[in-house]
């Protein structure tokens, strides 16, 4: 027995000894979940944001890790609001910095559709769609959203000119030259408004016709014919067109077309400077 409480006795003491000689894990600096080294996103841009950019411009966005890591991480840019429509950019699509990187760039895209309109607003958000991803960045990452206004630009050489209308039939606008005749078959289409920008500045210098193809509907509209000079301002011409009567002055279509009445509506003036435009 007495053996035995030696035995017993001489192991505690080692254990005692030994516990006694191993140190306490220092615990860490940052604790545990610490996003202290986690990346930190930023996005930036050729333009500032806010300000005013064309139709027919292209604008880069740039998304910056200030760290690379090991997963890549994908960021949806996506429009929120405003005043543009999907026919007025190019559809946005994710992107992703991938591992081992630290930035990817997207384009905002806008169309030159040679609408003569008013100033469009855009506004795009950019988030990362995947939670498990959102957790891999600092959560002070903020990425504010995207606020741009979209101006029409004029082409600088020729006149533009929209012809729109209230009603379904299929309406068709046509110009011509005093001296050459049949001048412009643009406006001819299945479009509503109908756009035409076949008078140019360094067509020879004369008088011109804006004129509209009812093809014997007989039936009255309202209409707007607008044009944009190349300097960018804009002109305004309404009217209700009277197909009942026919108070126009008019010339014969294209031969191949069945030869239609095409009304005057407008008179251009080329001095090869600078256009002037009056109604009829």
């Amino acid at each position: 027995m007495k053996n035995i409480k030696h035995v017993i006795g001489t192991a505690l003491m080692t254990l005692f000894v030994v516990g006694c000689g191993v140190e306490t894990p220092k615990q860490d600096a940052e604790g545990i979940g610490s996003t202290a080294n986690y990346p930190v996103v930023t996005l930036t841009s050729d333009v500032e944001n806010g300000s005013t950019i064309s139709e027919g411009s292209t604008t880069t966005y740039t998304l910056t890790l200030d760290r690379q890591i090991s997963s890549g991480i994908t960021f949806t840019p996506t429009v929120v609001g405003g005043t543009a429509d999907e026919d007025d950019f190019t559809e946005l699509e994710p992107v992703t910095i991938e591992k081992y990187t630290s930035s990817v760039s997207f384009d905002i895209v806008t169309a030159d559709d040679y609408l003569i309109e008013e100033e469009e607003t855009l506004e795009i958000e950019v988030e990362i769609a995947s939670i498990g991803e959102k957790n891999l960045v600092h959560p002070s990452s903020v990425l504010q959203s995207i606020d741009h206004t979209i101006a029409a630009v004029a082409d600088p050489t020729l006149l533009t000119i929209n012809f729109a209308w209230d009603n379904d039939l299929d309406m068709d606008m046509v110009t011509f030259s005093d001296v050459d005749g049949l001048w412009g078959t643009g406006g001819a289409g299945s479009h509503n408004p109908e756009i035409d920008h076949a008078i140019w500045l360094a067509d020879p210098p004369g008088d011109y016709y804006v004129t509209v193809l009812d093809w014997g509907e007989g039936v009255d509209f309202n209409y707007t014919i607008t044009v944009n000079h190349p300097d960018n301002s804009v002109e305004t011409f309404t009217g209700v067109f009277d197909a009942t009567n026919y108070p126009y002055d008019s010339i014969a279509g294209p031969a191949s077309w069945g030869e239609p009445n095409c009304y005057k509506m407008l008179k251009v003036v080329n001095d090869g400077t600078s256009f002037v435009v009056t109604a009829l």
